[in-house]
């Protein structure tokens, strides 16, 4: 295990590819048609998905706590917490995405309390394996390398939300998104990587950083559980116009996030020392 603790910090890039292809892969298992008889087709996708999602981000976590790296990443005791504030815009990114609910335009379908629930803990274990991926296995080794600099952290941040970016190709690949979609994706999720990255560190916490990740992907599928609603099976190819609108509205997200990344010293990165980068 220290062979490999050792590789992930002089080769930060190259350790996190492995490490995101088996998360990949142990979230790729195809447990619906196994669950659907039972529970049906709804229920069953977000049941697989609370349980692949969740235990292999516990996993993860595992292995961030062998390795020694949980309060760098920003698994810390509350009394380290700072500016929990910061991650206004993302809530504010939500209500933009819930706009059609609070405008009546869509409505909830109540009748059915526990797809309300499943689709409520499948956001949430979406928020805690991809912040645990993202902001933890890719983000830690990065600062222990590069975070000796303010540069270098920004550098480190920088690279965490490409990583981070890249990683949704898995819903191209998985046959889930058309490819202009899933590249639109893959530029927004760039987005939210470093802002989340910053927030997190600004934050001195990833707690904040998992339940706003889970509610922006809860507002942003809510529809699927609305009347008339139901899983994406099919998704029709953004338009040029769409896919950019997309990403110019994200594009301050990351501003926002490298803006208040300028505060972030090197001692203020968790577990780091700035004289040698190491833990």
């Amino acid at each position: 295990m220290e062979k490999i603790k050792s590789f992930a910090l002089q080769k930060p890039i190259l350790f996190s590819i492995p490490v995101i292809l088996l998360a990949a892969v142990l979230t790729e298992i195809p447990l619906q048609n196994l669950l659907a008889p039972s529970l049906g087709d709804k229920a069953a996708f977000y049941t697989m998905i609370i349980l692949e999602q969740g235990l292999t981000g516990l996993l993860l976590l595992m292995l961030l706590a062998r390795f020694g790296w949980l309060e760098a990443a920003g698994f810390t005791q509350p009394k380290k917490w700072r500016a929990l504030w910061l991650g206004w815009p993302l809530l504010v990114f939500t209500l933009l995405n819930l706009s059609d609910f609070l405008e009546g335009i869509q409505t909830v379908d109540t009748a059915k309390p526990l797809l309300l629930l499943l689709n409520l803990l499948a956001a949430l274990s979406t928020g805690w394996i991809e912040e645990i991926l993202g902001r933890g296995i890719v983000l830690v080794p990065l600062l222990y390398k590069w975070g000796r600099t303010r540069a270098g952290i920004y550098l480190a941040v920088l690279v965490s939300g490409v990583i981070f970016g890249i990683l949704h190709l898995m819903n191209f690949l998985a046959g889930r998104l058309p490819l202009i979609n899933t590249l639109t994706q893959i530029i927004f999720a760039v987005f939210f990587g470093i802002i989340f990255a910053a927030c997190m560190l600004r934050n001195r916490t990833i707690w904040p950083m998992i339940f706003l990740h889970a509610a922006v992907d809860w507002g942003a599928n809510l529809e699927e559980i609305a009347i008339g609603g139901g899983l994406h099976t099919a998704v029709a190819p953004l338009t040029a116009g769409n896919a950019l609108v997309t990403i110019l509205i994200t594009l301050p997200l990351a501003l926002y996030g490298l803006f208040i990344l300028r505060k972030v010293t090197p001692a203020d990165v968790a577990g780091v020392a700035p004289e040698t980068g190491k833990p």
